[in-house]
């Protein structure tokens, strides 16, 4: 209590100080251009070109950035109020890369957490059936870009609709577990699903079982996420419970921004979990009069949850310093699959946006369909341009975008990509039922991909991300079916209609689209 009292009276201090410094600002700004006999009108045109030329000089060298559109929201900011621009900026828009966190933490960049991974060298000979040698070179610079490795035939990969199929399959896991578990998520609640799944994680840790949890702090703590009283009963007993990046004081703190959106389990290293879904009633629909929500979760096992094994623990290096290289958390497991399963990783650690370039080249080489389910939608140039091109192609590109949305400005901005996307002939349907909040990207319904990345640029450069490529057959043949299935109950955009929606409406939505490179 009395460190979060310090806590808060720092904030309140630091609140003031800056209230204080804006004050103090504008009187000596009026008091010196009074004694100058300055106009007021030139006065302000005078200090907006100072602070103006201040800001742009700090902002392009603090972005280090090769993308100048990423810059324009910023500017647009600094134009419109300098000094919350400042607060904005410190908090979201420095690199992550630059941070003291990363810089100390030498063994993220030099991937030493991958220790014991299979290196792809050692994987000259992987086995690919016929149906799968056109994609060895999408898995082959998948693996240079990220260096987790193709598995092929020793992997299989389940596809799980909705928490109706997820959380049951999970608890029953749990309950089998008999040396560790490790737990990744973004969201969590302690509501009915999420206190079974801590309740079962408790029991077992109880139990002698290693169980280590990271959440993160921004999605997971507070108001209707995870209460204080479950964590501090969590902290307190055998679980080892981790806070991704806590927040103290969000402003002036680049841990605001960039925070862990993975969704990643791992049970005795023999299965794993990853997708769309996190830890709450609403994945499975269990709550009263709330709208339908759709997600769709992966079940992993055998050689591939190395993969899984390894990027936690990177997680998990990053938040608490504590190398682990234990070999008992990769035992050599090895399920008869029917194709290739690879585990991709995103995150602000890195220069290049690594699952969203792997995207691009999965779409550069679909010869016949493109088929994309994604909850928000903010495209970058290079993703919208790729669409494009493969639609002019002649493949036909479908996106299935929420008709019932969850945050409404955010929908603003997707309902802006999708007058793009129409205007240039891709087909854009609007999910009827409810909420669709899976992420999944299918080409030629041969190869599939489903993990936690949503098509916007807060997954590609700004959130750590994770996602499973796959072309194990009965899994894409699954989620081709699952796709279809959403398709038909969803609502095409009428190209013409679309376009004459009110023009208040239209234009609100592409000002807030100049927003997409930092929300």
């Amino acid at each position: 209590m009395e460190k979060n009292l310090k806590k808060s009276v720092i904030i309140i201090t630091l609140i003031g100080f800056a209230v204080a410094i804006r004050f103090a600002f504008e009187f000596l700004y009026i008091r010196f251009w009074h004694l100058l006999g300055v106009s007021q009108d030139y006065g302000f045109l005078i200090r907006t070109l100072f602070l103006g030329v201040v800001i742009v000089i700090w902002l392009i060298g603090s972005l280090r950035s090769d993308n100048p559109y990423q810059k324009l929201p910023w500017l647009l900011i600094f134009i419109f109020e300098p000094f919350v621009g400042i607060l904005l900026f410190m908090s979201m828009g420095r690199s992550f890369k630059h941070s003291l966190r990363y810089i100390r933490r030498p063994l993220i960049h030099d991937d030493a957490y991958m220790t014991h991974e299979t290196r792809y060298q050692d994987r000259e000979a992987l086995d690919l059936k016929p149906e799968d040698a056109p994609y060895r070179n999408v898995f082959d610079t998948a693996y240079k870009m990220a260096y987790h490795p193709p598995y092929a035939g020793d992997t299989r990969v389940t596809v799980l609709k909705n928490g109706e199929a997820f959380y049951p399959d999970l608890l029953a896991e749990i309950a089998r577990a008999e040396t560790f578990i490790l737990m990744e998520f973004y969201i969590a609640r302690s509501d009915t699903r999420g206190m079974e799944v801590f309740e079962c994680l408790i029991e077992k840790a109880s139990a002698g079982v290693q169980v280590k949890v990271i959440l993160d702090a921004f999605g997971s703590v507070g108001g209707d996420r995870v209460s204080r009283k479950v964590l501090k009963r969590l902290k307190h007993s055998a679980v080892d419970l981790v806070l991704n990046d806590p927040i103290y004081f969000p402003y002036f703190n680049t841990r605001m921004n960039y925070r862990n959106h993975r969704k990643i389990v791992v049970i005795d290293g023999r299965i794993g979990y990853t997708g769309g879904m996190n830890l709450g009633d609403e994945y499975d629909n269990s709550i009263p009069y709330s709208y339908y929500f759709r997600d769709t979760q992966v079940k992993i096992e055998g050689a591939a949850v190395k993969s899984l094994t390894s990027l936690f623990f990177k997680d998990y290096y990053y938040n608490t310093k504590q190398h682990v290289t234990e070999i008992g958390y990769y035992p050599d497991v090895k399920v008869p699959g029917t194709g290739v399963v690879q585990v991709l990783q995103s995150g602000p650690d890195s220069d290049q946006a690594f699952i969203r370039d792997i995207y691009l080249k999965l779409i550069f080489n679909a010869k016949r369909s493109i088929k994309i389910m994604t909850p928000y939608m903010a495209l970058d140039v290079e993703t919208l341009t790729a669409l494009k091109v493969a639609q002019s192609s002649g493949v036909t590109v479908d996106v299935i975008i929420p008709g019932i949305p969850d945050k409404v400005l955010v929908y603003k901005v997707t309902k802006f990509f999708a007058s793009t996307m129409v205007a240039h002939g891709i087909r854009v349907h609007q999910y009827q039922k409810g909420f669709c909040h899976g992420k999944v990207l299918i080409v030629d319904d041969e190869i599939a991909s489903i993990g936690s990345y949503n098509l916007d640029n807060r997954s590609a450069v700004i959130d750590f991300e994770i996602t499973a490529l796959f072309t194990d057959r009965p899994a894409v043949a699954e989620t081709v079916r699952q796709y279809d299935h959403d398709l038909r109950i969803s609502k095409t955009i009428d190209p013409h209609s679309w376009a004459n929606r009110p023009l208040p409406e239209r234009l609100f939505e592409g000002l807030l689209s100049l927003f997409t490179p930092i929300i």
